[in-house]
């Protein structure tokens, strides 16, 4: 694996939004840091990664041995591999000959394909008990710190081999704002729905509008609404955040995201209001106030993969069923980000199984693709996290379930797209740097659609509508 300097940067510096604006005086600090803070932080975006690669290490030899692994080998560990098969038995640190290598690499990867198949064809046509059987057989042939088809096969199942994931996750969340800062800069996920959605709501703003309302379906860290406070202070309007609660559980982390945002907007000399709701609570408001001069942008950020969880299809669609019953009387705008990849109306499950393993298998390579590969600890911790939650197939047949039939969210509830603009699409593909690595931005057939995509594989789907 080729060893990379991280390639995207941030626009914005994520570190200073996400770090406490008060000094140990209780003074306010300026969010954003000097010019030379900011470079430096710049060149040194890798660091945040040495950080997350250092949770797993209990000292410094063991660091040292990793980053004297060969760039061309893979790691493997039997601290952490209890039971493997021929096909990915521990190998010591000596790179075995390469025409062995490859050929027991392929020979694993095409069985573990074609038993994953197997398995959604099992699960499909109601024999259980086949499905277990296969499923058994490819945790056999599955290893943590194995190829990507092999961490997925992994991660799909409840292995025994995948006994010390508990421990993996209870480190790296003792770890989380290092890795949340790592994964949102380095790589382009995150930053490319929201960079996409924002330019198009600050476009879409019209001059006579004196008030900007967001009602956001899943606030989460707040990592996308920095740049768009920045451009409403710029131009003397007032905002309103509506974080919509979809979780009994989400007040702490909701009230620490509204006094990170609330800070955040005062160093720009910006009263910000933001709020929480339950989604029949909204629609009881928006039935009663009366809504004068005011922009309503309703943001829906689905399963991107900093996110690291999803969101049922039920919520997602009772959300924009509100936003178009709103938009049908104020002037606003719909924008949906979707880290799912395509979302199809497939008959048969294996089918869906097979599009969604291509989806995550380009996500893991595309991630496994920007880390040096002394850092596989690191990568491990970050896949935990962020990725991990997505990978399962239980979860995988119930959506095929939940979405079977339907043509998807935007033509279920007659949507209207709305242009997305070249200048738009200019910042998209430097953010990528399309030509030059493996990443590239595709228009949709109306227009009002960006994705990014993994060589021919879509990632991300950022649309705009109304």
């Amino acid at each position: 694996m080729m060893q990379l300097e991280p390639m995207f940067q941030p626009s914005w510096p994520v570190h200073s939004y996400f770090d406490s604006p008060l000094d140990q005086d209780g003074q306010n600090i300026d969010f954003f840091t000097s010019e030379e803070d900011h470079e430096f932080y710049s060149a040194n975006a890798m660091d945040g990664l040495d950080d997350v690669c250092r949770w797993l290490c209990d000292d410094g030899d063991d660091v040292q041995k990793m980053e004297e692994i060969s760039s061309d080998s893979y790691e493997w560990s039997p601290s952490i591999s209890k039971t493997s098969s021929d096909a990915c038995a521990y190998i010591p640190y000596v790179t075995p000959p390469c025409m062995v290598d490859d050929l027991m690499e392929i020979d694993s990867q095409t069985g573990i394909e074609n038993l994953l198949t197997a398995h959604a064809e099992a699960v499909c046509s109601g024999h259980p008990e086949l499905a277990k059987v296969i499923q058994k057989h490819v945790c056999q042939l599955a290893s943590p710190v194995g190829p990507v088809l092999e961490r997925l096969a992994l991660n799909l199942f409840q292995c025994d081999e995948n006994q010390e994931k508990d421990y993996i996750v209870q480190e790296s969340l003792r770890n989380f704002k290092t890795a949340f800062r790592a994964f949102y800069e380095i790589f382009p996920y995150g930053r490319f729905a929201h960079f996409t959605a924002n330019s198009t709501i600050l476009e879409s703003i019209p001059t006579h509008a004196t008030s900007i309302h967001i009602v956001d379906f899943d606030l989460c860290e707040g990592s996308q609404w920095p740049p768009v406070i920045e451009a409403i202070a710029r131009i003397n309007k007032t905002l309103i955040i509506t974080s919509i609660k979809l979780d009994q559980d989400q007040d702490s982390k909701f009230e620490q995201t509204r006094w990170q945002l609330c800070n955040f907007a005062r160093s720009f000399g910006l009263n910000l209001k933001v709020q929480e709701m339950a989604m029949s609570q909204m629609v009881k408001t928006m039935d009663e106030s009366k809504l004068v001069s005011e922009f309503i942008v309703f943001n829906s950020m689905v399963s991107l993969p900093h996110m690291g969880r999803t969101r049922k299809t039920t919520q997602v669609m009772d959300f924009l069923n509100i936003a178009k019953w709103a938009l049908a009387k104020n002037e606003g705008i719909i924008t949906f980000g979707d880290g799912e990849g395509e979302r199809t109306n497939d008959t048969d499950f294996p089918s869906f199984f097979n599009k969604n393993l291509a989806h995550y298998k380009a996500l893991y390579e595309s991630m496994e693709w920007g880390f040096p590969s002394y850092l596989n600890e690191g990568r491990m911790a970050i896949e935990t996290l962020f990725v991990w939650p997505f990978v399962n197939s239980k979860s995988w047949f119930q959506k095929w379930e939940e979405g079977r039939g339907k043509s998807g969210f935007q033509k279920d509830i007659g949507l209207k797209g709305v242009q997305l603009s070249k200048e738009n699409l200019n910042e998209q593909r430097e953010l990528v740097n399309e030509g030059e690595t493996p990443y590239g931005i595709e228009i949709g057939e109306s227009r009002n659609e960006f994705v990014l995509k993994w060589k021919e594989t879509p990632l991300v789907r950022v649309s705009a509508w109304r």
